[in-house]
C-alpha cells in the first residue's frame, strides 16, 4: 500500500501514540521510549491549611512514581479573587492568568479535595469557575483530569468528590473514570507526612496510570 509523506507520517505518530499508551498499563508501566518525556501533572489540593491532607495525598502521589510524572502543586488557590465576569480580558488578575497558564501547560490535572459541610470547597469552585473561562475555550476544555479527596471520615470526601468530578466534566475536562477517596486519612500517614498505606499508594498509582493513558489517548471535547 503507497502512502504519501504527509499520512505515512501521521499513520508513524498514531502508531508510536498507541504503542506508549501500552506501556502505561499494569506492572509493565514505565516512560515512553519513543518521546522520553514525563507526563506532566498539575496537582490542585482544594485545602488551604498548612499540613492539608490532601496536599500530603498530592506530595504521596509524587513519590509513588516520580521517575514517570512531573507534578507541580499549585499554590495560588487563595491568591483568586471571587470570579467576576468583569474581571476578564483586559482586566484579568494576573493570578487567574497565572492559573489558566499552568493548566494549559499541563499534560493533565489532579485534584484533591477535601469535603466542607458535605460540599466543594469554596474556594476550589473559585478556582474550577477562573478555569472555565474563556466561555467556548477554556483552560479545561479536553484535559484529562482526575479527583481524589481525603478527609478523617469514613466516606473519605466522597460526596465532595463526586461534585467536583460533575463540574470539571461540565467545563470540558475529560475524567478518567478512576476515582479515590481515602476515609480516615489521619491514620494513613506517620509523623512526617509520609503516607503509608499500601492499598491507599496502589491507589494513587492507578489514578495516575489513569490519567497518562487519557494522555496518551486524547479524545475530542466540543465546549
Amino acid at each position: 500500500m503507497m502512502l504519501t509523506r504527509g499520512l505515512r507520517c501521521r499513520v508513524e505518530i498514531d502508531l508510536r501514540v498507541s504503542f506508549c499508551a501500552s506501556l502505561f498499563t499494569g506492572k509493565n508501566r514505565k516512560k515512553c521510549p519513543m518521546t522520553n518525556q514525563k507526563v506532566k501533572i498539575l496537582a490542585i489540593s482544594g485545602s488551604l491549611r498548612s499540613g492539608s491532607i490532601n496536599r500530603a495525598l498530592l506530595e504521596a502521589a509524587g513519590d509513588v512514581v516520580s521517575d514517570e510524572f512531573d507534578i507541580e502543586i499549585y499554590d495560588g488557590v487563595e491568591s483568586l479573587p471571587f470570579f467576576n465576569e468583569d474581571l476578564e480580558g483586559e482586566n484579568l488578575p494576573d493570578s487567574a492568568a497565572v492559573l489558566d497558564k499552568a493548566i494549559r501547560a499541563a499534560d493533565a490535572v489532579l485534584i484533591s479535595t477535601p469535603e466542607y459541610n458535605g460540599a466543594i470547597p469554596g474556594g476550589l469552585k473559585n478556582l474550577l469557575d477562573w478555569g472555565s473561562r474563556p466561555a467556548g475555550s477554556s483552560a479545561f476544555g479536553g484535559k484529562p483530569t482526575a479527583v481524589i479527596g481525603a478527609s478523617p471520615g469514613q466516606f473519605g470526601a466522597a460526596r465532595s468528590v463526586g461534585m467536583t468530578t460533575s463540574i470539571v466534566e461540565a467545563i470540558g475536562a475529560v475524567t478518567i473514570g478512576r476515582k479515590f477517596t481515602l476515609g480516615g486519612a489521619f491514620e494513613r500517614f506517620d509523623s512526617n507526612g509520609e503516607l503509608t498505606d499500601e492499598m491507599a499508594r496502589k491507589s494513587l498509582e492507578d489514578i495516575l496510570e489513569g490519567l497518562a493513558s487519557a494522555v496518551h489517548n486524547p479524545v475530542s471535547v466540543s465546549q
